[in-house]
């Protein structure tokens, strides 16, 4: 696998951000140089569509997007040229069909395959499309999957849960800041455990996958998306669990087993984005936008919650910063 860059950033592209003769051949090196070599070729006259999310980790590398017609083959110089990493390929929409051991397979949306990088192979885009990509080293999931080889380019089924828990994982969870190292490696090691899964586990390691990793990327994935809906007034059991593709049920019992519940977990992340915003002191915001604006539709309410939480009232937390600050500058001149 190639060295990561200096930034685990989720790195975008689309054919707006070049000329438009250079689209489909700029977007080629990109994939060469971080997610799998192959030769390329565009399948329409005219300007290439696409638009493309990257990010590499130390352990893996992934990316999702649109694209527009084309045709990839890994050549017998492209495939000397790699390593033994695997390969998740997940058909998000339109018509794909791929060609590996002489055998070809059509993905309707939502169906995966995992090709090793050692072997040649192609898959084709007749009319673009969308799809999410995985390249992860073999070893890390060699000893998780007994029959590793014998489930490689094969059709792993849009039902499997597993499977679509790891797009969402990686489309949601995934693509949130990870400037931590310790983690990133847990979020790898979330990815490496649903993928194992969809493969299908070792009877010996699949419970202690489930919890280790199907569970934790559930928990996690409904955290961020939390997080991305405090504001919204409405953000409920029902929208995430529907958005991750879980009963509400199953979702309840993922934040009871953390020793809370959805609506305590909501609230309490209310709060704090609120008090964040009460620290930076007196401002253009009203202390009842900013209970508003952090997804609180009674003002009465968010005041005894905060009060509950922080021992002090919101307007007492916004003086004490401004006092600070007026102590800091005083210190400074």
């Amino acid at each position: 696998m190639l060295a990561p860059p200096d930034s685990f950033e989720v790195k975008a592209f689309s054919d707006a951000m070049v000329p438009s003769k250079d689209g489909f051949r700029i977007w080629n090196v990109l994939l060469n140089k971080w997610l799998l070599g192959a030769e390329g070729r565009a399948l329409a006259d005219g300007p290439f569509a696409i638009s493309a999310r990257l990010r590499v980790l130390p352990e893996m590398r992934f990316g999702w997007g649109t694209l527009g017609p084309s045709h990839y083959s890994r050549t017998p110089d492209v495939v000397a040229a790699d390593n033994d990493d695997l390969f998740l390929i997940m058909n998000l929409a339109g018509p794909f069909t791929t060609m590996h051991y002489g055998r070809e397979m059509e993905l309707v949306p939502g169906d995966a395959y995992v090709i090793p990088c050692s072997e040649r192979g192609s898959h084709v885009r007749p009319r673009g499309g969308k799809q999410l990509c995985l390249r992860v080293r073999r070893d890390a999931i060699q000893p998780l999957v007994r029959g590793l080889d014998d489930r490689l380019c094969a059709r792993i089924p849009r039902d499997t849960e597993a499977l679509r828990m790891l797009s969402t994982y990686l489309r949601v969870a995934m693509a949130e800041p990870l400037a931590d190292e310790g983690l990133r490696r847990i979020a790898v090691r979330h990815v490496h455990d649903l993928l194992a899964l969809a493969l299908g586990a070792a009877r010996d390691h699949q419970h202690v996958l489930e919890n280790r990793g199907l569970n934790a990327a559930r928990l996690r994935a409904a955290k961020v998306l939390v997080r991305r809906h405090l504001a919204d007034g409405n953000l409920s059991p029902e929208f995430v669990a529907g958005r991750l593709g879980m009963s509400v049920r199953t979702l309840q019992r993922l934040f009871e087993q953390t020793g809370t519940t959805f609506s305590a977990f909501v609230i309490r992340e209310r709060l704090e984005t609120a008090y964040e915003a009460l620290k930076l002191g007196p401002g253009r915001r009203s202390i009842t936008d900013i209970a508003l604006e952090s997804g609180f539709g009674d003002v009465s309410h968010f005041n005894r919650k905060f009060r509950a939480l922080y021992h002090a009232s919101p307007s007492e937390i916004r003086r004490s910063a401004f006092a600070l600050s007026d102590v800091s500058a005083a210190e400074e001149n």
